[in-house]
């Protein structure tokens, strides 16, 4: 983990120029869905509001790397859109899944990607969505394919989806990762898992000051108050270019 300094996010997003081949309605399209998620699972909700906030603090190390902070945001926050067609109980099932149930499960990229097509959201949007379990070696899911054929953007959303996903607490299947103990793992999953850039961007761009911000830096017996409330909403209404969120 770098020992680097940086200033906090925030500093990073006063400016951001508006990029002119994004509809203007993104971003306000977003939080809709975002609002429908919410509505049918508030913890996907909240996951997918993190995973944009890491990836925008991989963003403000490497912006020329990922491109529009809002499209990333977009991916971010639009990922695991296809779970809102999954039903709640099979997705707070606090026991192994049939195989059945799994393959259920496996379905939320394409329901989510073909979702986001059809709604005319940008590619890179779309195929986050769809790619986001894939695998830098392959074998990962829905295709198996290699992380050399996936899009920048959505090898970013790799690393950052599976990061926050072992920091998280109240998943019953399994134990929660401190901050340091994740870092470690996209570490040792680089060049195998995850692209090896974004996950030295990764833990590069969460530095001291970003963990701090994102409440990331609590012990394990208050990390619950904290991140189950964080809404991090200065960050991306910068991103976004938004009046307050209503949340």
């Amino acid at each position: 983990m770098s020992t680097a300094t940086h200033p906090p996010l925030s500093e990073d997003l006063r400016e951001l120029p508006p990029d002119p081949n994004l509809p203007d309605d993104l971003s306000r399209q977003s939080l809709r869905l975002l609002a429908a998620l919410r509505r049918h699972h508030p913890p996907t909700a909240d996951h997918s509001i993190r995973v944009a906030t890491v990836l925008l603090a991989m963003w403000s190390r490497r912006s020329e790397a990922l491109g529009d902070a809002a499209l990333i945001v977009a991916a971010g926050l639009l990922h695991d859109l296809g779970k809102l067609f999954l039903p709640v109980s099979l997705l707070d099932a606090a026991r192994q899944l049939t195989p059945l149930e799994t393959a259920a499960v496996r379905e939320h990229p394409r329901t989510g990607s073909e979702t986001l097509s059809a709604l005319g959201y940008p590619e890179a949007v779309v195929f986050s969505a769809r790619d986001h379990h894939e695998r830098w070696q392959g074998g990962g899911y829905p295709s198996g394919r290699q992380g050399r054929e996936l899009m920048p953007l959505v090898r970013a959303v790799c690393v950052a989806d599976a990061f926050v996903a072992m920091i998280e607490p109240g998943r019953a299947y399994r134990r929660h990762l401190t901050v340091a103990e994740a870092l470690l793992e996209v570490q040792a999953c680089s060049g195998t898992q995850f692209d090896p850039g974004f996950a030295a961007l990764l833990v590069d761009g969460l530095g001291p000051t970003f963990q701090a911000e994102l409440g990331l830096d609590t012990v394990p017996g208050e990390r619950r108050a904290v991140v189950a409330g964080l809404l991090p909403s200065h960050l991306l209404q910068r991103a976004l270019r938004l009046p307050p969120c209503p949340w």
